[in-house]
């Protein structure tokens, strides 16, 4: 085979390609439409833990307005917290602009940083513990525990995987 032919070949197929190319992106451009992530509303949540706490530990409409009052504080309660830690988080990770960093400072800010979250963390077990506290008896509280339990469980498996939450299956 020549060079020419060679050429006119390479030349051909480089231009299939291209048009190709072309034609794919035209039609995810134009005809395909973009794919919603499956993210979750605040409202949306919270209409899911209403619905978990209604049907699965026999939450009555009483108790769900009590909840919404300790949900409503917990909101106020945490953002603060969690815009304190995210500027701490910011902090630290500004300093490896700093070459000359000592580890102490490093260490200094990430304790700062642990300190913000067990107080997060500690609020957020409490919140819990106030919603527990709503249970008319014994046997709802063993029905909440058990739904909180699956809830943490299942929320675990999905950060682990990079996946938003799951929404609880109708019955």
């Amino acid at each position: 085979m020549s060079t020419t032919s060679r050429n006119k070949n390479l030349v051909f197929i480089i231009v299939v390609l291209l048009l190709t190319n072309i034609a794919v992106l035209a039609y995810f451009l134009w005809f395909k439409k973009p794919v919603e992530r499956n993210r979750f509303t605040q409202e949306k949540r919270a209409g899911m833990v209403i619905d978990m706490l209604q049907k699965e530990a026999g939450f009555t409409d009483e108790q769900i307005v009590q909840y919404k009052q300790l949900k409503d504080l917990q909101e106020k309660t945490v953002k603060p917290m969690f815009d304190e830690m995210r500027k701490a988080k910011d902090s630290l990770f500004r300093l490896m602009t700093n070459p000359g960093i000592s580890d102490s400072v490093v260490n200094s800010v990430a304790d700062i940083i642990a300190q913000k979250q067990k107080a997060l963390d500690l609020q957020t077990f409490n919140h819990f513990k106030n919603v527990r506290a709503l249970c008319k008896d014994q046997a709802q509280a063993v029905k909440y525990d058990s739904a909180i339990f699956r809830m943490f469980k299942k929320m675990g498996k999905q950060m682990k995987r990079g996946e938003p939450a799951a929404e609880p299956k109708k019955n």
